[in-house]
Formats: C-alpha cells, sequence, structure tokens
C-alpha cells in the first residue's frame, strides 16, 4: 500500500523498516561483543569506541540525547564488562573520559567488519554509480539530520 502515500512518507516508510532490520540482526549478534551486552548499552560502547581521544560522560549523554543519569548506568554497565574504562582528562585533571578497552575495539571492529559484509551483500547486484548515488544521499541526509533533528 506505500504506493498510495506521498513519496516523502515512503522514505520514511522504507528508512524505518531498514533500521528495524538492521536492529534486529545488531539484537542476535551482539553477543559476539560481550553475552551480557544489550542493544541500548551497544549504543553508548558505539559512542565511546568511536572517540578516539576518549569522551566525557556528559558529552556521551548530549551526543546520544540522553539524560546524564542514564548515560551514567550505561557507562557503569560496560564497566563491569569490561568494555570501557575512566582515565584522567589531559586537559582538565578534575575531570574524567570514557575510554574503550582494546577487546572493546577488537570486537565492535569484527562485529562492523560483519555488517559491513552482509550490507555488500545485499547491494551485490547494484551498479557503482547506483551505490556511490545512494551513499551520497544517505550522507546528504545524516548531514541535515544533524543540524535540524
Amino acid at each position: 500500500m506505500t504506493n498510495q502515500l506521498p513519496a516523502g512518507v515512503d522514505v520514511d516508510f522504507e528508512l524505518t523498516r531498514f533500521v528495524r532490520r538492521v536492529r534486529s540482526r545488531s539484537l542476535r549478534n551482539l553477543a559476539t561483543i560481550h553475552p551480557k551486552l544489550d542493544y541500548g548499552t551497544f549504543t553508548f560502547l558505539l559512542a565511546i569506541v568511536d572517540a578516539e581521544d576518549g569522551i566525557r560522560g556528559s558529552e556521551l549523554a548530549d551526543q546520544i540525547g540522553v539524560h546524564k543519569s542514564t548515560a551514567s548506568r550505561a557507562v557503569a554497565t560496560l564497566e563491569r564488562l569490561g568494555l570501557v574504562s575512566r582515565v584522567p582528562d589531559p586537559d582538565d585533571g578534575r575531570a574524567q573520559l570514557l575510554v574503550a578497552q582494546p577487546v572493546a575495539h577488537e570486537r565492535v571492529g569484527e562485529y562492523r567488519r560483519s555488517s559491513h559484509e552482509i550490507l555488500q551483500s545485499l547491494v551485490d547486484d547494484w551498479s557503482p554509480d547506483e551505490i556511490a548515488s545512494f551513499a551520497r544521499s544517505l550522507s546528504r541526509l545524516n548531514e541535515r539530520a544533524e543540524k535540524e533533528l
């Protein structure tokens, strides 16, 4: 029935449909990072892994868009799982940075490689131009969303 909806709604529907599928696959594969890792905590782990020099807890909460107490609980879980630790902030001796442990970098890297292979298999019948156009469009959409949402 999506052909009866306005084009903008179709895009929203298809993006939501794809995100649900990716989230479902992610949930099935989180144990490759840690058997007790849940999806909500996983999003915090990704942000910490991606913060090359570490990230303050308040910045992490802002980046993910949650209350500081929610971020604090997620970080405590990641610390208990041995995936994240705290180190002194070299720019402010009173503050601490959250950093991913080497095992977290390794496991998240493998998880991402696996995800990339799956995505490649989904577009293996697309032309290089189609893939490049899709990537540019997604990038453009994300850049705009970062500014406005």
